[in-house]
């Protein structure tokens, strides 16, 4: 895929139909095919454009930006060095070479590296080509086939010369038609082929007579360019000679390329080297194909210059980059202490090559960078493969297990070993530290000391299962419900249809299943046990910690936290069987996250309710159940409303398209198939091949809402969930039961402020229900930003409605996220607690013990493209006409075909989104039509149909049935049974986390994400199970995108390192006005008791030491969020704002003599004579606070309005 896309983009080979690739014959000036790699003559930027196939945007605007570039800008936009100092001429000179790699249509390209030595000379490879205007003789069309011309008439005008056919005399193209045998042209493809070969020299000719056919000349360079540095001065220039030199027709050729180099001198013999190849010809009024330079290339060679030494530019010695780091910043220099960069680019990237020493070998210019990121290997070193499954065997650690309690508890330890092990040699490594990292010794001890702590609780956890059979229970439960959730997960994949023949209900006897069916990753197993401590023991100095887990995306994060949750489960019910209620609450940002992974959960819960089923009373009567809290657009609110999308779903019909309607605007029940089984709960219309129609109904309905009766159940009769499926998406229904598992996005939870009901899922009001003990925050790195600043104050309300218990007993909290920085600072913004990293990072961010880099495996490659004076959409035309085209062009296999066939394209504007939609439908299409007919393969030419889009503009229904289509492979099957894989995803940012599709390889990123950590959760959803490729299209006319394409290897060769700092500010003030009395108000209706929407009255007659207590609770949380004390004038702010608030409520109350309500029902006519304390954010009615329902509405938008005053425009 890398390689049709250079030769498309960049060349040669985008017409590769004759014999020498080198020497290729393009139908097209080569200015207009090629988009980037190309030096263009001087003053061309105020001559004419470059024009491509399209042009449908104006880079103007953004052209002065470009020019204000500092050059030495990093990826992340910190300065790594100066080139050159302007005050001299020729430092001046110089500085207008390197501006030309700046233009729209550059003239000059290089990089600067550094270097030790006493160095006279440098030896430069060089390699570029020209183009000439092309001739008859040059016409050549590769063809092995019969010489059908021996015979028809066209032996005057074609000959064979070895695999090809030339001209011998011009024809024209009508002669084609009149010796065209139409009978043998349908029938014979090797005819077929003779006559495609003779239209290609048709078109050749064409060319020919328009001007528009060009050969391309590679550059006789010398081998070695021997420059000798100028030693009374840092500016040197060397002419390339010759200047002219012969074409591969005896045709002489000329060129004037130009070698300068700037070098500043640094301390301990240290040089930079900035060298920049110049095209020095001039525009005037024509010829600027013939005096363009194409696929330049500039080498540098360690073993050509021995004379010197290359530095990389961390190096102390350059500058002292290290002197106002942080502590993480600095942990960050030791963890990335093995990534080296030595050079960065001018108008272009660099790829360094290292030996195998890990020495640099060369240096060399490159359009289309690529990097190869490798993949993660979670194996305990130290132990074979065989005896690590042994240990990790879900089955071997359940009540399943054929194996003593002993036995497990010292295969448990064997892990602990291993690691302290590891750490052991970390200790020892230290030692051997560089000069220039030994400042960090500290950091990396501290370090090292992270990870003895993270041992000893492991080991704690371990002597908890070994000393509490209790707690040892719950853990073998816990396992017997992971292993049957992984492998009925992979049983019910398929879909199926209730009494299906083709797919039969799987029925599967889990003390049967092998012990290596399913083996969890160490770093899984580990953090359960590491946090067993802080579940199993309230009062544990550790249930305060934030257990955050840090493992890259696709890693298996979910799966750790799953057993988690079912172990906190499994030991709250062993410990009183009665003790019902919500147990764990699960949160997630975005509703795609939330509704996906909660199918995933749906499965673990289904095992969990199995095994309280079979423990006949020992883990209590009341079902464990999983409950979606996500939003009246996605999930019913009321029993009424899913009474009414039930009727209007189950609406009989033999039309597909009113069905698929019907099920797009009225299945909110977001449960489309049995978790369990995999059996649908929709019916579908099949098409019937007999009468071509859709027409015969297949399935039945999993959904039964009539008000009385409210379930979700399973068609499948053999299904033990036929009854009843233990999953509640009803708020109504959540609230009145509220369920084991809550799963919600973090927004939901602002509705506290607003419904009476949903005080039960703390266990307020109920003897039995108790509150929930364990919160998890999935994708932590999300909670930033306006939507973090009031998750963060809103926290406070949770968490004390969370503790509303006999020992105000505190939750757990654990989170996870794959890109992260400052989350110390982060979660004590968000939950005013500590955090503890797992794993701890070790030394070397390639090792953590638990997972490594994998040397072997191929990851995901990244490829880097900025035009050269083509517009972004033209390149981006070109780009995805290529990644779309070629998977159907190669000689694959089906299968193959399906793992790159899907186009993922990831946009950071919903506007860049709908353009490219557009583009589909018409400019790529039209452009892959032309290349496969400029190839010589017009019956492979793919149309793109299937477009399918992941944005928030879509509905949950649509979002649900693209995830399930983006699992359609691509087959022959498949077509034969209307079943279609999606040719083109285009997706926002959506898409970055909780997409977890095996197909998905292929990916065009369109401009640098604002964000490091969106890039890589973006990209990181191809190549999970195969090797992925991410092509990143950069805009050249922005600064940003062109210093991360100059620094292409170093940036991704180490981007978690760029992953920026995540901010979030509670208790701010513009917060505070949002969200402090929303907070206030939870308290008041759910842990002082007055619920009820009338019981807003009431509060007048509450004793003030209540007020008070919630209040302070309030103060208390603001203080260690805020690190301030009671004292500080902000402290004293919030206080007096809830003061006033309390004020604002009493006088209202006595306003409207205590008929006061919480807020209006919409659905109610009578209501007149009642005040009412908040409404939603947004509503203009002053007497009412403005109040949030969503996190997400922070503020409104607003439109501008020119205002011109006095009758002259120009005024």
């Amino acid at each position: 895929m890398y390689e049709n896309v250079r030769k498309e983009l960049l060349g040669p080979g985008s017409e590769d139909i004759g014999s020498d690739v080198e020497h290729e014959f393009i139908t097209d000036p080569p200015i207009s095919r090629y988009s980037t790699g190309i030096l263009f003559p001087q003053d061309l930027n105020m001559g004419q454009e470059v024009k491509g196939n399209v042009d449908l945007e104006d880079d103007s605007n953004n052209y002065q930006e470009e020019q204000e570039h500092q050059k030495g800008l990093n990826a992340n936009g910190k300065i790594e060095f100066q080139l050159y100092e302007n005050d001299n001429v020729e430092a001046q000179e110089f500085e207008e070479k390197i501006s030309m790699t700046n233009e729209k249509k550059p003239s000059s390209m290089g990089f600067t590296f550094f270097a030790k030595g006493d160095v006279k000379e440098l030896v430069v490879r060089l390699k570029g080509a020209k183009y000439r205007k092309c001739k008859l003789e040059d016409c050549c069309v590769r063809y092995s086939g019969e010489d059908y011309f021996e015979h028809n008439g066209l032996k005057e005008y074609i000959e064979r010369k070895e695999e090809n056919l030339i001209i011998k005399k011009e024809f024209p193209t009508n002669i084609i038609d009149e010796y065209k045998d139409d009978e043998k042209y349908k029938e014979d493809d090797e005819y077929k082929s003779f006559i495609t070969v003779l239209y290609a020299l048709s078109r050749q000719i064409n060319c020919i007579k328009n001007g528009k056919g060009y050969v391309r000349e590679p550059i006789s360079f010398s081998d070695v360019l021997n420059i000798k540095l100028n030693q009374n001065g840092n500016y040197t220039v060397h002419d390339v000679m010759p200047k002219k030199f012969l074409s591969s027709n005896g045709e002489e050729m000329e060129m004037d390329l130009q070698v300068s180099i700037y070098t500043k001198e640094y301390q301990n013999s240290i040089r930079s080297y900035t060298v920049i190849l110049v095209n020095n010809e001039k525009f005037k009024h024509y010829g600027r194909d013939l005096k363009s330079i194409f696929q330049p290339e500039i080498r540098i060679l360690s073993e050509d210059n021995k004379q010197m030494t290359f530095i990389h530019n961390r190096n102390n010695s350059i500058v002292d980059f290290n002197k106002d780091l942080d502590e993480e910043e600095q942990l960050l220099e030791v963890l990335y202490s093995k990534k080296k960069n030595y050079a960065v680019g001018h108008g272009v990237s660099v790829m360094e090559e290292m030996d195998s020493f890990g020495s640099l070998k060369e240096l060399k210019t490159t359009y289309i960078p690529t990097y190869k990121v490798k993949g993660i290997k979670f194996d305990m070193e130290g132990i074979s493969k065989d005896q690590s499954n042994i240990i990790l065997s879900m089955k071997n650690l359940s009540d399943y297990s054929n194996l003593s309690k002993n036995e497990v508890i010292l295969n448990l330890e064997t892990i602990v070993k291993l690691y302290n092990n590891w750490i052991y040699n970390l200790e020892k490594e230290i030692t051997s530290f560089k000069d220039e990292y030994k400042k960090f010794t500290h950091i990396a001890r501290c370090q090292i000391e992270e990870c003895k702590i993270c041992s000893e609780r492991i080991e704690k956890g371990i002597n908890i299962l070994s000393e509490n059979e209790q707690a040892y229970f719950a853990f073998q439960l816990m396992n017997r419900a992971l292993m049957m959730q992984r492998v009925q997960g992979k049983s019910s994949q398929k879909e199926r249809y209730p009494d299906d023949d083709e797919i039969k209900y799987p029925n599967v006897d889990f003390k049967k299943v092998s012990p290596d069916e399913a083996i969890w990753r160490p770093f899984q197993l580990a953090y359960i046990l590491m946090c067993l401590e802080s579940i199993v023991d309230p009062k544990c100095s550790d249930r305060n910690l934030v257990d955050l887990i840090w493992v890259p995306t696709g890693g298996g994060k979910t799966e750790a936290y799953l057993g988690l949750t079912a172990f906190t489960i499994f030991l709250r019910r062993l410990k009183d069987k009665n003790n019902g209620g919500t147990t764990v609450i699960m949160r997630y940002t975005l509703r795609l996250l939330a509704a996906q992974q909660f199918t995933r959960a749906s499965i673990l819960i289904c095992a969990c309710e199995l095994i309280r089923r079979e423990m006949k009373g020992k883990l209590g009567k009341e079902k464990i159940t999983i409950g979606l809290w996500i939003g009246s657009n996605q999930t019913p609110n009321k029993k009424s409303d899913a009474k009414n999308d039930c009727k209007e779903l189950r609406y009989s019909t033999r039309s597909a398209d009113v069905l698929n309607r019907n099920k797009a605007q009225y299945n909110k029940f977001q449960v489309l198939k049995c978790p369990w089984c995999g059996t649908k709960l929709e019916r579908d219309i099949k098409y019937n091949d007999k009468i071509k129609k859709y027409d015969s109904p297949k399935g039945d309905w999993g959904y039964e809402f009539t008000g009385k009766v409210n379930k979700i159940f399973c068609p499948e009769d053999e299904c033990i969930f036929n009854s009843a499926l233990p999953i509640e998406v009803v708020d109504e229904c959540i609230y009145e039961k509220p369920p084991t598992l809550l799963f919600g996005t973090v927004d939901k939870f602002a509705m506290i402020t607003w419904n009476e009901g949903s005080g039960s899922l703390f266990g307020i009001g109920s003897k039995n229900n108790k509150s929930p003990e364990l919160i998890i925050q999935d994708e932590l790195h999300l909670i930033s930003g306006p939507l973090g600043t009031l998750v963060g104050e809103y926290e406070t309300a949770v968490d004390i409605l969370c503790s509303q218990n006999e020992n105000n007993i505190k939750p757990k909290i654990i989170a996870s996220t794959a890109t992260i920085r400052n989350a110390k600072e982060q979660c004590r913004q968000l939950y005013a607690r500590d955090v503890k990293q797992f794993p701890p990072s070790g030394l070397y961010e390639d090792d953590s013990f638990f997972t490594k880099e994998d040397k072997t495996s191929f990851g995901r490659q990244y490829v880097g493209i900025m035009p050269s004076g083509k517009t972004l959409t033209t390149t981006q035309v070109r780009l995805m006409s290529v990644l779309t085209n070629k998977v159907n062009v190669m000689n694959l296999s089906d299968k193959v075909k399906s793992k790159y066939w899907t186009l993922v394209g990831y946009f950071n504007t919903i506007k860049e989104l709908g353009m490219t939609r557009s583009l589909i439908n018409a400019d790529i299409q039209n452009n892959i039509n032309a290349v496969s007919t400029r190839i010589l393969k017009y019956n492979k030419a793919r149309r793109l149909y299937y477009i399918a889009e992941l944005t928030s503009r879509v509905s949950s229904n649509t979002i649900n049935n693209t995830l399930k289509n983006l699992e359609v492979e691509y087959s022959k099957e498949n077509k034969d049974d209307k079943k279609y894989a999606i040719d083109v995803l285009l997706a926002s940012n959506m898409i970055s986390v909780g997409v977890d599709v095996s197909r998905l390889n292929l990916m065009m990123v369109l401009e640098q994400p604002k964000l490091t950590s969106e890039y890589i959760q973006a990209t990181s959803r191809v190549g999970r199970e195969n090797p992925g490729i991410i092509f990143t299209l950069y805009n050249p006319t922005r600064s940003r995108d062109k210093s991360y394409y100059e620094m292409f290897h170093d940036y991704h060769q180490s981007f978690y390192k760029y992953v920026e700092p995540t901010s979030v500010t509670p208790f701010s003030e513009p917060a505070r006005e949002r969200m402090l009395h929303s907070v206030f108000i939870a308290l008041i209706r759910h842990a002082v008791g007055l619920s009820s929407e009338v019981a807003a009255g009431s509060f007048d007659s509450i004793d003030n030491s209540v007020i008070d207590k919630c209040r302070n609770k309030i103060i208390e949380r603001a203080e260690k969020i805020l690190n301030l004390s009671e004292s500080d004038e902000e402290i004293q702010n919030i206080k007096e704002e809830i003061n006033l608030f309390c004020k604002e409520w009493k006088e209202k109350i006595d306003k409207y003599d205590g008929r006061i309500k919480y807020s209006k029902n919409r659905s109610a006519n009578n209501e007149d004579n009642y005040g009412y304390l908040i409404r939603p954010f947004g509503k203009k009615v002053k007497t009412e606070k403005p109040t949030l329902q969503s996190m997400r509405n922070v503020d409104k938008q607003g439109t501008v309005e020119i205002l011109q005053f006095g009758d002259d425009a120009d005024e």
